[in-house]
């Protein structure tokens, strides 16, 4: 079934999944939401940590999927969704955001890409158009071992100003992204 026959009027109805950590991600996916329905669309955000009630995949015709990267994985919350929901998101127009560091790390989008396809091999989920995003640190809401860990990793990547608050985000390619997604899935 071809995607633009899902769509009634040229609005799309997308259903934005996400899981997030720290949140940074929950911040990306909030925006993606505010996006989709500047577009004209019709757009719910969801989750992947919430009790599942009365979500009906069905009635969306598109699905974005968002979650961050921690200690080397994606949210379990988000790998359950997507392996539970797999067949649905694989019949429709699906896009997934991986955030991590690694994303805008110099060097690190080899990381950032394997990250993602742990999670594509882990999910078996193909989803048409994948983004690898920064997200951000916030040292003043880290714990003494969690600076030590994003220092480390700050440094590894010879990222400057360790010890600062960053946003890392690019909002240009965010929307970009999310832009080009919709122009397909229509």
């Amino acid at each position: 079934m071809e995607a633009s026959s899902l769509v009634v009027g040229g609005i799309l109805n997308v259903l934005i999944i996400y899981g997030t950590t720290e949140g940074q991600t929950r911040k990306i996916a909030e925006w993606t939401t505010t996006h989709i329905r500047g577009r004209g669309h019709q757009a719910k955000l969801y989750d992947s940590a919430a009790p599942v009630s009365d979500l009906h995949l069905e009635a969306y015709d598109a699905f974005i999927v968002a979650a961050s990267i921690h200690q080397e994985c994606h949210q379990e919350t988000v790998i359950s969704f997507v392996i539970a929901h797999r067949e649905v998101l694989d019949t429709k127009p699906s896009a997934f955001i991986s955030v991590s560091l690694s994303a805008v790390l110099e060097g690190g989008g080899t990381e950032a890409q394997k990250y993602v396809d742990n999670f594509v091999s882990a999910t078996g989920w193909w989803p048409r158009m994948t983004l690898l995003l920064g997200g951000a640190r916030r040292f003043t809401e880290y714990d003494y071992f969690q600076e030590q860990i994003i220092k480390f990793i700050v440094m590894k990547g010879g990222a400057a100003s360790a010890g600062r608050d960053r946003e890392f985000t690019d909002w240009n390619a965010l929307a970009n992204f999310v832009d080009r997604f919709l122009e397909t899935a229509v």
